[in-house]
């Protein structure tokens, strides 16, 4: 049985339990950053001219924050499925240092 098998097949300490929480919300955080960067591409690829004239900077304040959240709620659905491929790929790094990892902190503090 393979490295991750084994670690799937044994119930998890608390503190592995806390890295893999951690891991989750960092994958999560990271999907979240890829959906923002990929929704202000697109964004840069329509006019923003309309029949009241240009968009103003508070306009694009406004919609730059707009395509932040709607990433990071989308990211919190797990439709995309970044973070749960982040996960299963990271999931035997972490619990082999899980006392290590339990500590880490994965609170996102700015934008991209």
């Amino acid at each position: 049985m393979s490295e991750i098998g084994k670690a799937a097949a044994t119930p998890l300490t608390p503190v592995q339990q806390q890295a893999m929480k951690r891991l989750d919300q960092a994958a999560t955080q990271l999907e979240g950053v890829f959906l923002q960067l990929v929704m202000g591409a697109m964004d840069k690829t329509v006019s923003h001219d309309s029949i009241f004239g240009k968009q103003s900077n508070g306009e694009r304040i406004f919609q730059s924050m707009l395509d932040q959240q709607r990433a990071e709620e989308m990211a919190k659905t797990g439709s995309i499925g970044i973070a749960k491929m982040l996960e299963e790929q990271l999931k035997a790094s972490v619990l082999s240092d899980a006392s290590q990892e339990a500590k880490v902190n994965v609170k996102r503090s700015s934008g991209p």
